[in-house]
């Protein structure tokens, strides 16, 4: 992970009360805590500091009490990294819990406030007013939390590679998921030229790495997924289908590893739910699509009543611990415009989906299949989740599933 950003300069022995003064530690609002952080030395700092910047400060950073609102108010204040000489123990292991990035670096970096520092996380080096600094370089398992965006989304992101590694090869049959018509759509609106370069986030097995190939003959398309064995089914499929311009690698979307502006096309379809912290994806897809290229956002949507969007995630998450959340469309196209893009396609596309073909793929064991199958039956009078619940003729249980195709230029 490489992070560039505008230095704030701080020295020693910043404490957690001077970071977030405890008379505002009895909310839990993460707005209220980045509105006052570090009140304690520079009350206007939170007016000041942007999206992106980053704190360079001297010995003892975080020392006091172990309050892990201190490491919330800065994360949340858009502050990408923290660079200092040393860090109080507590502090370093909230950073790592709660995914914000540091460097220890042993010494003061010497630059000014408002300097470019440009840092790589994973090198523990840190440039500035013309110098390398090398830092101590974390434990490979620690780095893979603060990667992952802390210890929760870590662990929810093995999870998720543990459910589909053993699931890939029910994905690779669902109706929705290769549904022919919807990816041929995807691909029309997108409209890409035949040398662009096509990069397709969270591509699971492939079906819309392989429907952006056959337009793209003289580019080549990567699919990148952070379980292995998804890919592993993806290659096989390819094989089978002779396409010699697509290529697949191991790749989270919060860090995808690709230079910057790499892609004419970035592309996610049905895995945006999945994602833990999804501004990050979003940035990262963005970061990584050339300037006057496309992002192309396909996935389920939510509810914009709020009680029938919870009803309607609580039931995902007990059929797969892996779904993070669905958001209605507003929400999505929020996202894309906060990230500079402009939504020049919205189309909406409805599909039936059998409840026994929905829970077989997530294979939540039986238990869960009957309590998620009384939810839903439960759902139905008064339409608690939005999604049209019902049964058919033969009494099979179905729902329509509301998906929405997003497609965007990069300003």
């Amino acid at each position: 992970m490489k992070i560039k950003g505008k230095a704030w300069i701080f020295g020693d022995d910043v404490d957690t009360d001077a970071i977030i003064p405890g008379k505002y530690l009895r909310t839990t609002d993460m707005q209220v805590f980045a509105d006052h952080v570090l009140e304690g030395i520079d009350p206007g700092f939170a007016g000041k500091v942007g999206r992106g910047d980053i704190i360079v400060a001297n010995m003892n950073f975080g020392c006091g009490s172990s309050r892990e609102q201190a490491v919330l108010a800065i994360k949340h204040a858009g502050v990408a990294c923290v660079v200092a000489a040393s860090f109080a123990r507590i502090f370093f292991r909230n950073a790592i819990n709660i995914g914000l990035p540091l460097i220890e670096t042993g010494t003061m970096v010497s630059c000014k406030e408002g300097d470019l520092v440009e840092i790589d996380i994973e090198d523990g080096t840190v440039t500035a007013g013309g110098f390398e600094y090398v830092g101590a370089k974390m434990p490979d398992f620690l780095l893979e939390i603060l990667m992952d965006g802390g210890l929760v989304a870590h662990r929810k992101k093995e999870s998720a590679k543990d459910r589909f590694g053993r699931r890939s090869g029910a994905y690779s049959k669902s109706s929705i998921l290769s549904d022919k018509d919807h990816l041929n759509l995807i691909v029309d609106l997108t409209a890409p030229a035949g040398s662009d370069k096509v990069l397709d986030v969270a591509t699971g097995n492939g079906f819309l790495a392989f429907e952006f190939a056959k337009r793209v003959s003289e580019a080549n398309v990567t699919g990148c997924d952070m379980t292995r064995d998804m890919l592993l089914v993806a290659e096989r499929i390819q094989r089978e289908r002779g396409l010699d311009n697509v290529d697949f690698r191991v790749r989270d979307v919060e860090s995808l590893g690709f230079e910057d502006e790499s892609f004419d096309i970035v592309s996610c379809r049905f895995a945006f739910h999945h994602f833990t912290n999804p501004g990050k994806a979003v940035s990262e897809m963005a970061r990584v699509c050339k300037r006057g290229g496309k992002i192309v956002l396909v996935d389920g949507l939510s509810s914009e009543d709020s009680a029938k969007s919870e009803y309607h995630n609580r039931i995902e998450q007990l059929r797969d611990p892996s779904h993070v959340h669905l958001y209605s469309e507003p929400e999505l196209v929020g996202m894309l415009e906060d990230a500079r893009f402009k939504v020049i396609h919205a189309r909406n596309w409805d599909a039936d989906f059998y409840f026994d073909e929905w829970i077989k793929i997530a294979d939540p064991g039986e238990e869960i299949a009957i309590a998620v199958r009384r939810m839903m039956t439960d759902s139905i009078e008064g339409d608690k989740i939005g999604l049209r619940v019902r049964f058919d003729a033969d009494g099979r249980l179905l729902f329509t599933y509301s998906t929405v195709i997003l497609v965007a230029e990069k300003e």
